[in-house]
């Protein structure tokens, strides 16, 4: 009986034992339970984030977004979900929108390229001057860390809101430039050729495959290929038109070489080699306009020069040639071509409406054989050329009785007599008699 009631108050103490712990558990395990519980709402409301920036509901993104700021500030620190986050910022288009987000994931990594070039379009969008100076440095910036930013600009998307920069020949080069200096190292791996204007997706970017080349031949096209890009940016900046033709002409014949190996190799690389083409094609652009205003200029210079040395058929000449050169330019798709065409025509038809003046005014014979000094009545002095008495003011007639249309008698004074026609004067000295 002794030992029952033994056992049943050990019971009692292990029951009530039992009791207390389960209405107050050990320090630890509140802890384990209450840290548990934190991670996991992180993990939801980072999972509804994601969820809702994939399906594009941008103001359900928005919104869990604000909360994993307000209760995970560190979520600030995290650039992939902090693009994120400005994508659907820019997307809803509202006040002070993704700019400054993107500001603040600017300060995080300054390379961000996906960033700088969502900047680049907010800042091209602005009416003011200083943000469209922005955009364009922007836009250098992405390039220089390795997006296509010719491509993405000269896309249909692109030029709805970059178009201002495409008949920007200075700030093509400039890109073309930057992204040159693009190096890829293994702790920012970006993929260039992934286009800005396509929406991100967790684990697309995959660093390039290195590959050997066993054809000392194929290796060294590719060697010359990457190098002719190199030269090709160089000589744009230089503005070297000539040697610029030329690069490009070897740059194709070498390209059409290698395309002869026929290997998948090969053809990856003919693909992004004709993709780096494809965005040298606002380079070509600038570059064939170049040519053009080049030739242009050339021709003018050759007419001023004949008209100095009276060589006016010469001049004309010349003008047949800007003619043909004028209307290949007008013969481009860009408007540019068209303006510049414009203003080639113009500098040389005035210069070929003064060819045609002189050389009609060398051709007249005007012979001045005597000055009638007027007396002091008469206000009008006159003058003796060929043979008929002129005062000024007057018409000038030719051998046959025929009024020169445009031609007249300007000034008579002692020695000379100014002449004027249409908009140009000249003067004919006295002859001096025989």
């Amino acid at each position: 009986m002794r030992q029952l009631k033994h056992f049943l108050v050990a019971a009692g103490v292990i029951a009530a034992s039992a009791t207390a712990w389960s209405q107050q558990p050990p320090r630890g395990a509140v802890e384990a339970s209450s840290g548990d519980a934190g991670e996991a709402n992180e993990i939801v409301l980072k999972t509804q984030f994601l969820e809702a920036h994939k399906a594009k509901k941008w103001g359900d993104a928005r919104d869990a977004f604000v909360k994993l700021r307000k209760f995970f500030p560190t979520v600030l620190q995290d650039k992939r979900l902090l693009y994120l986050y400005a994508e659907a910022q820019y997307s809803l288009n509202e006040p002070g929108g993704a700019a400054p987000t993107l500001e603040q994931l600017l300060e995080l990594q300054d390379n961000h390229a996906r960033g700088l070039f969502l900047l680049a379009k907010i800042r091209a969008k602005s009416t003011n001057t200083q943000d469209k100076e922005r955009a364009k440095d922007l836009l250098i910036q992405a390039a220089r860390a390795g997006l296509y930013v010719l491509r993405d600009i000269s896309s249909a998307e692109g030029k709805q809101i970059f178009g201002f920069l495409l008949t920007d020949p200075a700030f093509i080069l400039r890109v073309m430039h930057a992204a040159n200096e693009y190096q890829l190292t293994s702790t920012d791996v970006h993929n260039p050729f992934m286009s800005a204007l396509q929406p991100f997706v967790e684990g697309e970017v995959t660093a390039p495959v290195v590959t050997t080349v066993s054809d000392p031949r194929q290796a060294e096209l590719e060697e010359r290929i990457e190098a002719l890009f190199q030269e090709i940016v160089k000589l744009a900046e230089e503005r070297q038109v000539e040697e610029l033709i030329t690069k490009f002409t070897e740059l194709r014949q070498i390209m059409n070489e290698y395309q002869g190996f026929g290997t998948s190799e090969v053809k990856k690389k003919l693909e992004k080699w004709s993709q780096k083409l494809a965005d040298l094609g606002e380079i070509q652009y600038s570059i064939r306009l170049q040519v053009y205003i080049a030739e242009g200029n050339q021709h003018l210079r050759a007419m001023a020069d004949a008209i100095r040395s009276d060589m006016f058929d010469a001049a004309l000449d010349q003008f047949t040639q800007i003619e043909v050169l004028c209307d290949q330019m007008r013969g481009e798709d860009r408007e540019v071509f068209h303006r510049n065409a414009e203003a080639l025509f113009m500098r040389g038809k005035a210069l070929a409406d003064r060819a045609r003046r002189l050389k009609r005014i060398a051709e007249f014979r005007l012979v001045v054989t005597g000055i009638v000094i007027a007396p002091p009545g008469d206000k009008k002095d006159s003058a003796i050329i060929n043979n008929r008495i002129y005062r000024e003011g007057e018409t000038v007639f030719d051998d046959s009785d025929e009024e020169i249309e445009g031609l007249q008698v300007v000034e008579i004074i002692r020695s000379t007599v100014r002449f004027r026609f249409e908009d140009t004067e000249f003067v004919r000295e006295l002859k001096p008699q025989q």
